[in-house]
């Protein structure tokens, strides 16, 4: 099946148009004729998509500029004209991290589906090469199922990696044997898993109304699959929550560990100060350019010396245990 992939080479928009045959559409455009259904796959960044989706495709106007706008948050609006479904996937390209999420407009009629990408959607790709396998999508509702349920798939093993690598920093703060933990290192990890839970809770959200929306519910099969994955999605968005705490306590624990040491450091400079004090006052005293300093005319006179302040500091270090300060 001819098909484009990067929504800014694609003549008029369309990436790809076929019927339910997975068969190319000679115009995309072009009102249904006969029964059957289509799958309508269209750039966002083109501006024949958006006129012809606001002006003549029929779609209620409030969801046709939905589909169409610059930023959408990922909801669910059943309509009785079809169903509109907003959704976001991760972001496998090489060159970006997962969190920069992607976003799919989706928009549901009995005999069609439109899908609305401003970047390449790698999900709705595979799903439409299922056409030439032995089990390629049977109507347009199965096609959105399929979409959310390999849009969720692809979620599960990024957020388990991201678990991994808190994991890895929480055990390198508890266990003493291994490297101690940066907040810089904690942070970007941090940061995803926010990035992550902002998009996905509003898509479970999305994903409640979907499973009990009225296209799915002349289908058990299609309708059960969307329950399962909307169960998986709440376990993502659940280890996404856990993932957040976490994150914060390791991060508590890194900031105590660092004020420990900052404390200890300060108790072990505040102890020698203590020491060192009498000996300052003593040196000082005796390095008075003054007559009268005992010892000046003895040979003996360093040696007593030192022996007087090491005798001093011990006695300094035993007042100090002796009042518990060490």
């Amino acid at each position: 099946m001819p098909m484009l992939t990067d929504p800014q080479l694609a003549p008029k928009g369309v990436l790809f148009a076929v019927d339910g045959g997975g068969h190319e559409l000679d115009d995309a455009y072009a009102p249904s004729v006969g029964g059957g259904w289509r799958w309508l796959h269209l750039a966002q960044t083109s501006s024949d998509v958006r006129r012809w989706v606001v002006e003549e495709s029929g779609i209620p106007i409030a969801e046709a500029k939905a589909l169409v706008a610059d930023h959408a948050r990922p909801r669910c609006v059943q309509t009785e004209q079809g169903l509109m479904f907003i959704g976001r996937g991760v972001n496998l390209d090489p060159t970006s991290v997962p969190e920069d999420m992607k976003s799919i407009r989706v928009w549901l009629e009995p005999s069609r589906i439109i899908t609305v990408v401003k970047r390449r959607m790698r999900s709705a790709e595979a799903i439409a090469l299922r056409f030439s396998t032995d089990h390629p999508p049977k109507s347009a509702s199965e096609v959105l199922v399929q979409l959310f349920s390999q849009m969720t798939e692809l979620l599960a093993p990024v957020v388990q990696e991201l678990g991994e690598q808190i994991d890895e920093i929480r055990d390198s703060v508890i266990d003493d044997d291994l490297p101690t933990a940066d907040i810089s290192t904690l942070s970007p990890l941090r940061l995803r898993a926010m990035g992550l839970h902002r998009y996905l809770t509003p898509l479970y959200d999305a994903a409640l109304t979907l499973s009990s929306s009225k296209q799915l519910t002349e289908s058990k099969a299609a309708r059960a699959e969307v329950q399962v994955t909307r169960d998986q999605l709440a376990r993502i968005v659940e280890e996404l929550a856990a993932i957040e705490s976490r994150a914060a306590v390791t991060r508590d624990e890194i900031v105590s560990q660092r004020a420990d040491q900052l404390n200890q450091r300060v108790y072990v400079l505040t102890v020698l100060a203590g020491v060192c004090l009498p000996l300052s006052v003593l040196t000082g005293m005796l390095g008075m350019n003054v007559g009268g300093i005992p010892l000046a005319a003895s040979t003996s006179g360093f040696l007593i010396t030192t022996l007087s302040m090491l005798t001093l500091s011990a006695v300094t270090l035993g007042v100090l245990r002796m009042i518990k300060w060490i």
